[in-house]
């Protein structure tokens, strides 16, 4: 079941600022591996993500980024393939400014038992905040007179699934809609182009929808078809 991403009420956020720097984590232990996350800086990734199809593609570019660097991590005391899981959820508020990293995060889970992983996650969850664009810009009492976007996401991998939900505020139910099908047809053609064994897989696990106001992008991947991914001798 998909988990639902309706943005949620609550105590009042911490406003704060995300680092615009670029964060690689290089580790010579028992592994060593270069986080590539986050390859670019937040200005160069905001200038990107001026239309859908440059939004589907940096979306597409971050997962299977994630995925690439679990495979890498996979069979180290940084990741267990077979026996670890995580689920990290947050909503984001973001007043409309150029090239703005300042807003509202709430945490709104961050569940992993193994902490030698939480730097990958922390990595992948900086890329997820802004809801990649699609959203519109809103009145919001909190930052007035300036407008936000709000979006949320959750991402988790657990015995049965790997999913990563994003979803993000329209200005009306039909602005949503009319998102769901540009991003629908957007999508159909991206498929078409030539693509790699875990960018095919993920095209195949990922859909769209509308809801009221909110826009969703759900990557659902059954367990059994994540496996052979993180395999050493998949390529």
């Amino acid at each position: 079941m998909y988990l639902g991403l309706l943005m949620v009420g609550g105590a009042a956020p911490q406003v704060l600022a995300h680092s615009a720097t670029t964060r690689n984590f290089e580790i010579t232990d028992e592994i060593e591996v270069k986080d590539d996350l986050d390859t670019k800086p937040d200005d160069e990734r905001v200038d990107e993500r001026s239309d859908v199809r440059l939004s589907l593609i940096t979306y597409f570019q971050d997962v299977e980024a994630f995925v690439k660097t679990l495979k890498r991590l996979g069979g180290t005391k940084y990741f267990d393939p077979a026996g670890d899981s995580f689920e990290v959820n947050q909503t984001t508020q973001l007043p409309c400014v150029p090239a703005n990293r300042t807003g509202s995060y709430t945490a709104n889970k961050f569940v992993t038992k193994n902490e030698e992983l939480r730097p990958w996650l922390e990595s992948f969850s900086k890329l997820l905040t802004d809801g990649y664009s699609l959203g519109d810009c809103l009145p919001n009492s909190r930052f007035a007179p300036l407008e936000t976007t709000d979006s949320k996401f959750n991402f988790r991998l657990d015995n049965k699934a790997f999913a990563i939900d994003v979803a993000v505020r329209k200005s009306s139910p039909e602005a949503a809609k009319m998102l769901a099908g540009d991003l629908a047809d957007t999508f159909a053609a991206l498929r078409r182009s030539e693509a790699d064994a875990i960018r095919q897989k993920l095209y195949e696990a990922t859909k769209f929808r509308s809801e009221n106001d909110q826009i969703f992008v759900v990557t659902h991947m059954p367990r059994a078809a994540l496996d052979p991914l993180l395999s050493k001798y998949a390529k």
